[in-house]
């Protein structure tokens, strides 16, 4: 269908026959979510009162967002749809033509253009590159990982570690809450203590 003939049936619906609707059952066939084009095939089935209305109503309905007013296109006799607010703010304007579908050569994707393009590995491990440690900086930046700081250190990860029988660890922690808390001294040192007992046995 060429972009003229689709205009004038917007215009002048009454011009809808036969050789019209082999056309937009053609557009609706390549365009499947062209709105504008289904309701058009679907009052051209209508007018022709083609057996291939049912079947065209049951794909039309669900892609048009507004049934009411579908319903009323497709009642009013010979109304011209170009005047419709509902039917031209559905149009998009380019429409479909034969010629132009032919000649229009189909644009690579993003995806393609980058798997055509030479890319080579991109390569962290040699000296002189800016990613690259010595083993030495590697080490100190496991070591940072690895230590804990004393603001993390609380009452209840002191007791995780002595539950888990890691008595160093706990009685490590310990000590470190006393300091922090002097006020709780007294408790932590009889933890510190039972501790010491347990890692002597």
């Amino acid at each position: 269908m060429e972009k003229e003939e689709f205009y004038r049936s917007v215009e002048n619906p009454e011009a809808l026959n036969q050789e019209t609707l082999t056309g937009f059952k053609q557009l609706t066939e390549d365009f499947p979510f062209f709105q504008a084009g289904w309701i058009l095939y679907l009052k051209n089935c209508k007018l022709t009162g083609s057996e291939q209305f049912e079947e065209a109503l049951k794909k039309t309905a669900p892609i048009v967002p507004d049934r009411k007013q579908l319903y009323r296109l497709l009642l009013s006799e010979n109304e011209n749809f170009a005047k419709s607010d509902y039917f031209n703010r559905m149009v998009v304007r380019e429409v479909y033509t034969a010629g132009d579908a032919t000649q229009q050569k189909p644009e690579k994707s993003l995806i393609d253009r980058f798997l055509s393009s030479d890319h080579s590995p991109i390569k962290l491990d040699k000296p002189g590159n800016e990613h690259f440690r010595e083993d030495h900086e590697n080490e100190d930046i496991v070591a940072k990982s690895v230590n804990e700081s004393d603001e993390l250190i609380t009452e209840t990860l002191a007791m995780i570690y002595f539950q888990q029988k890691k008595y160093d660890k706990a009685l490590d922690a310990f000590q470190k809450l006393s300091l922090k808390y002097p006020e709780k001294s007294v408790y932590f040192a009889s933890r510190i203590e039972e501790i010491e007992k347990l890692k002597n046995i």
